[in-house]
């Protein structure tokens, strides 16, 4: 194919961008970085699809995001215009009035009726220009259209991320991503080229799923934006422990992730009290990024330790401009997963220069490299064993801020872009 190549996007996911919570980690950073490569390349026409019950955020995305580029729903009818601006307040009620519950059912009642109606009525026939001139569907997570299937000479390339629903971790068997993704692979078809995170995501997924070896398959590995990098700047950093509630004087170490269990947070919280205490430290603090803090607190509580501010600083969600410096300037960053798809954070953080301590299961070896200290995540003595080799040896702490400079210099989203344009367009492999 030497003219370029047409695609559809679906930036579905990308209307997460909206709300400053979770929902704005992993596949959102994903679809929006990929997104990014695609729209920089001149071997490639784009066009974005968004699922039609998100179609108020789809034109809040077409306003404000993306005002230059195509979409495949039409945004003429003033009618539907108006309901957008509705459903935009409404999701604000939602998410703001968090002491007024009656509203908040109400606003929530609104929203669903709202989604339902676009669901419904929101229509791509001002489209088909584009459906006939598209080579590829490309969805970074979710189910492949029925419009786009109705379309045979239409390719479709979807991502996927991790087994975590399907493996031994109970506490995933029945949610409703679970059966989402499920459905999602169920759904797809031997003609269609699928890209694994990482080859331990490719296997796993292939095991529980046989049918997945017969489509076409490679791996793209994931990248830490270009923002993430080496700052140390002290007045910066000055500000962000005011802004966060870090004591100004003392170091800290850190962590980003959120409660759920395969995270291990529990654990590594506990191992670093007991760290602390046994040497009578009172200079490190944990510093702890992400939300669902009064889980955590009742975690802690379940295992009979009470949660010392002296010791662990809640910094909740942590913009996206002030990761780069909070990692630069961290003693060592702490992700000890029970399983992983990738384990982008370490990343992030070895591309800041800061040392990490990470587990040595699932796709993290294949990250890190031999760039910093792994450990088995059930292990308590080998938590307590990195953070004394770290907290006392600055000579190992600088080492592996070097070896993971270079170590994530071995990803970047050009490459991921480059793979996955290489592979659709069937081109060798560089």
């Amino acid at each position: 194919m030497n003219r370029p190549i047409n695609i559809i996007f679906d930036a579905t996911v990308l209307t997460n961008g909206f709300h400053k919570n979770d929902s704005r980690s992993g596949i959102f950073f994903v679809a929006t970085n990929i997104l990014k490569q695609f729209k920089n390349r001149d071997d490639v026409n784009l066009a974005l699809y968004v699922s039609p019950e998100k179609y108020a955020e789809e034109y809040r995305l077409k306003t404000e995001s993306f005002p230059n580029d195509v979409f495949l729903h039409d945004f003429s009818n003033p009618c539907f215009i108006y309901l957008t601006k509705i459903l935009t307040k409404l999701w604000s009620i939602y998410e703001n009035q968090s002491n007024w519950i009656l509203l908040k059912k109400i606003a929530a009642a609104g929203i669903i009726i709202l989604q339902a109606f676009f669901r419904h009525f929101i229509k791509i026939s001002s489209a088909q220009k584009i459906l006939q001139k598209a080579d590829l569907f490309f969805s970074p997570a979710y189910k492949i259209p029925d419009f786009i299937r109705e379309n045979p000479n239409i390719q479709c390339c979807i991502i996927f991320y991790d087994a975590i629903p399907f493996i031994q971790l109970k506490c995933y068997s029945s949610n409703s991503w679970a059966n989402y993704l499920k459905d999602v692979i169920q759904s797809t078809k031997p003609a269609d080229k699928i890209f694994y995170i990482s080859n331990q995501t490719k296997k796993d997924l292939e095991n529980i799923f046989p049918f997945l070896s017969n489509s076409s398959s490679h791996i793209a590995y994931l990248a830490a934006n270009e923002n993430f990098r080496v700052i140390k700047d002290p007045v910066r950093l000055q500000h962000l422990k005011k802004k966060y509630h870090i004591p100004s004087k003392k170091k800290y170490i850190f962590s980003l992730c959120t409660i759920e269990p395969r995270k291990n947070l529990v654990r590594a919280v506990q191992c670093f009290l007991h760290f602390v205490k046994k040497h009578n430290i009172n200079d490190l603090i944990w510093v702890m990024g992400g939300g669902q803090w009064e889980s955590f607190i009742k975690e802690l509580a379940k295992k009979n330790i009470k949660w010392d501010p002296e010791y662990i600083v809640r910094a909740g969600y942590i913009d996206d401009e002030d990761l780069p410096v909070l990692y630069s300037n961290a003693e060592w960053f702490v992700y000890t997963s029970q399983y992983e798809g990738f384990g982008l954070p370490p990343l992030e953080a070895m591309q800041c220069g800061c040392p990490v301590i990470t587990s040595n299961n699932s796709s993290l070896p294949e990250v890190v490299g031999n760039a910093g200290i792994m450990i088995n995540w059930d292990s308590d003595e080998q938590h307590i064993d990195a953070y004394e080799k770290y907290y006392f040896n600055e000579e190992l702490r600088n080492e592996n801020s070097r070896k993971g400079i270079e170590q994530a210099k071995l990803f970047s989203w050009n490459k991921t872009a480059d793979k996955m344009i290489n592979v659709v367009m069937n081109k060798p492999a560089i």
